[in-house]
């Protein structure tokens, strides 16, 4: 039985470390013992969808449970598709390698619309029948979730059921309703129907309504721990500080999806920062939140975030806020952001005249922004992001002149300040005031995009017109566009939140060649006409969305609830409110410092020989450093670090080895602040096949890569048609299975060296090749 990708398959593609799998520290479990094997899937490649908030914590609570285990699985790219299904293999779970029909369930999360495409290739290369009605009781049960799930319609055919709303406590839920199922053997209609009576599914079988699941963090939440194999596009720990938000920006599907505002204490965010520290080896973390700003104890968790991980560290910890609102930035959040190392300070606007903000309630008063910048500036942050809309309801031309005259006041005021402007397509969302509103075409935002690129030239940035002109179809979409979403991706639509993937003539010629006129899915809705999502209960009464919409366009703000009165939405009732940290101003609990380090100038350093020997050799230098460093953290070996802007392991190195060729005896230098035994770094598994074989201590003297000759072992994988022999570069001997080749300049690259003298270009068809020295 397969458990792995064959060898061919990752030497033909570009990234071959992105589908090694095996994260070190994942949580096994032995899999026949277990009741229920559960795959979690974002529909994205690994190094975006690894990083998904959700998916690590629904993993976790899944894997607490004994009876259950849980993986991960994600999207590939193209050359990788096009291996596995050239060789007929099935896509693999990412850690315990098994096909995924082999799993009982499969949940898959739909966080942006144009993923879509990502899931279908899931189920395809899986041998997953699309529609849950042509699933037989043999399958896995298909699940889905997200933020898009407020309108499920278009993508609803390929679910079981569907998630709308928190997951953390119907996820056991549901579980416990699949085991007794599979338990019981019994049909799948009988599932549906079982699945149907929990709150917060959606079957769409049914077609039943539902009302939104609202997680009130209760308890703590786990988490998944394990160490990413290569550096993901946010490496680094996701700290939720909050979920929800009350700004009721009209525009923001997030602001009305996640209602109401849900707050951790300051003491539960430091408490889980050190533990996720601790078992990912991290230093890096995000302050994660529709609105960090907003945090009602900001000031209070900064205090113990520099507490714990600036006071007495060598400042190796890194922390950032990346959602901030104008005038919530103080020098307190300014010094901690400088300390955290953002050179870079973001901020939405989203409307650049005063009228149009009163039309979206973004409540902004440009004074402050004035007064934030100039601080800023003192503080020495020298770049400023800043975020607009375009195409908004009541939009005039004017509205964009005052982007470029907002742009040209600022460059004025603040010279020496690099400024940006950064702008994306209103594409009207469900449960929105504005989710009747029309949505510009293409060609109309072409314009806009044209008329301020003229005026900003290279300090201007913006969205893809055509992605955003999707994303609008899909949005809003009924159950009839699942048909041409299944029809493009069959035609080759892939990855479409990528530019470098994003084919727009592809989704264009499937539209026309079906008579599909995508065009009507962006005209403004009536009033009185009946939505796909109305049997979707979010708990935002229409009566209120529709006031807001009133409100709009006689440009009236509508206040924070958080801080102000209520505004009457429905979403709270019960229990189910807004829940804000406490803002105490008297004593505070202290948190144990355990960030203490002696002598941070010191260093102790040690000579260390790694072989670098199987999959292992599909990692390039970088992503072996990072995975060392990350190890050895969680294994708490106390590396020490550079000084400066951002600090950096101390590690010496050998020249880096190309991908593809496995290694005995690597040198690696090695810098730690305090002493160890050799004993305690001997024999560390950092990856499979890639351990720490020697060690000798060398005190204060900082080691160099031994001046060593090079030699490199060829065992052939098939009968060769060409003859090696020695050259004048190379010294070959044939020992009577495999070669020895020793190079007589170290400095020319080996794969170059085979090509130049044999010509072979793809010498890994042909030989597995180890490096090692003399």
């Amino acid at each position: 039985m397969l458990k792995e990708y064959p060898e061919e398959v990752l030497f033909s593609i570009k990234k071959p470390s992105r589908y090694l799998g095996k994260e070190p520290f994942f949580p096994y479990k032995d899999w026949e013992k277990t009741k229920l094997k559960i795959c979690l899937g974002y529909p994205d490649l690994y190094e975006v969808g690894r990083s998904h908030l959700g998916i690590n914590i629904l993993a976790g609570i899944i894997n607490e449970i004994p009876e259950y285990l849980c993986d991960l699985v994600y999207a590939v790219s193209p050359d990788m598709e096009a291996e596995l299904k050239k060789r007929k293999i099935p896509l693999l779970s990412y850690n315990y390698r098994k096909p995924l029909k082999e799993f009982d369930v499969i949940g898959l999360s739909y966080a942006y619309e144009l993923l879509i495409t990502g899931i279908f290739q899931i189920l395809e290369l899986s041998y997953i029948p699309f529609k849950a009605e042509e699933r037989k009781v043999s399958d896995p049960v298909v699940l889905g979730g997200g933020p898009c799930c407020g309108n499920p319609e278009p993508i609803a055919s390929l679910f079981d059921a569907i998630v709308i709303g928190d997951g953390e406590e119907v996820v056991l839920e549901i579980l416990k309703v699949i085991e007794n199922w599979k338990k019981e053997k019994l049909d799948r209609e009988t599932l549906w129907e079982n699945l149907k009576n929990i709150e917060g599914v959606y079957v769409p079988i049914f077609k039943n309504s539902v009302k939104r699941r609202i997680y009130l963090f209760k308890n703590s939440i786990p988490f998944l721990y394990s160490i990413p194999v290569i550096p993901l596009s946010h490496d680094r720990v996701s700290l939720e500080i909050s979920r929800g938000c009350t700004r009721a920006c009209r525009f923001c599907s997030a602001g009305f999806y996640y209602r109401p505002v849900r707050e951790k204490t300051s003491e539960e965010i430091v408490s889980f920062a050190k533990k996720a520290f601790e078992l990912t080896g991290y230093r890096e973390a995000s302050l994660m939140s529709l609105s960090a700003g907003d945090y009602s104890s900001l000031e209070k968790l900064i205090d113990l975030l520099e507490r714990e991980f600036y006071a007495y560290s060598q400042r190796e910890y890194v922390f950032s806020l990346p959602s901030l609102r104008v005038g919530s930035l103080n020098p307190k959040i300014l010094n901690f952001l400088k300390k955290g190392r953002t050179s870079t300070i973001t901020l939405a606007i989203e409307a650049a005249s005063e009228r149009l903000r009163r039309v979206i309630n973004k409540k902004i008063e440009i004074e402050e922004l004035y007064k934030d910048l100039e601080l800023a500036f003192k503080f020495g942050f020298k770049k400023i992001k800043l975020y607009f809309m375009i195409g908004l309801p009541t939009e005039e031309e004017k509205d964009l002149e005052e982007i470029v005259k907002f742009y040209k006041n600022l460059k004025r005021t603040f010279k020496g300040l690099e400024i940006t402007i950064s702008t994306s397509i209103f594409v009207p969302k469900p449960h929105t005031p504005f989710q009747w509103e029309r949505q510009i075409t293409i060609e109309e935002a072409l314009e806009k995009i044209k008329y301020l690129k003229s005026e900003l030239k290279k300090n201007f940035k913006s969205h893809q017109p055509e992605q955003s002109f999707l994303e609008g179809i899909i949005a809003r979409g009924d159950r009839r566009l699942y048909f041409y979403l299944e029809e493009v991706f069959k035609r080759g639509a892939r990855l479409d939140s990528w530019k470098e993937y994003f084919n727009f003539s592809l989704w264009e010629t499937t539209a026309y060649e079906l008579c599909l006129e995508l065009k009507d899915y962006l005209r403004e809705r009536d009033l009185k006409e009946e939505l796909p999502w109305e049997h979707i209960d979010l708990g935002i009464k229409k009566e209120f969305l529709l006031k807001e919409k009133e409100k709009a366009y006689q440009e009236i703000y509508t206040e924070d609830c958080r801080w102000g009165s209520c505004s009457n939405c429905g979403v709270c009732k019960g229990e189910i409110k807004n829940y804000l940290s406490e803002k105490e101003e008297g004593e505070k609990k202290l948190v144990t410092i355990s960030n203490i380090i002696k002598n941070p100038d010191e260093t102790f350093w040690y000579e260390i020989y790694y072989d670098k020997i199987g999959v292992s050799k599909f990692l390039s230098q970088l992503e072996i450093l990072r995975l060392i460093e990350l190890v050895l953290r969680r294994k708490k070996i106390p590396l020490s670090y550079t000084q400066g802007f951002n600090p950096k392991p101390k590690f010496v190195c050998g020249p880096a080895l190309p991908v593809g060729i496995e290694a005995k005896n690597e040198f690696l230098g090695l810098g730690l602040r305090e002493k160890v035994s050799e004993e305690s770094l001997k024999g560390i598994e950092i990856y499979e096949g890639l351990i720490l074989k020697e060690v000798k201590f060398r005190g204060k003297e900082k080691p160099s890569p031994p001046i060593r000759k090079t030699y490199y072992l060829l065992y052939p994988l098939k009968e060769i048609s060409f003859e090696l022999k020695s050259t004048k570069n190379l010294e070959l001997k044939f020992l009577g299975s495999f070669y020895t080749a020793i190079p007589y300049k170290n400095e020319i690259s080996f794969l170059k060296l085979l090509k130049e003298e044999f010509n072979i270009d793809e010498p890994f068809k042909y030989f597995r090749i180890i490096k090692s020295y003399i």
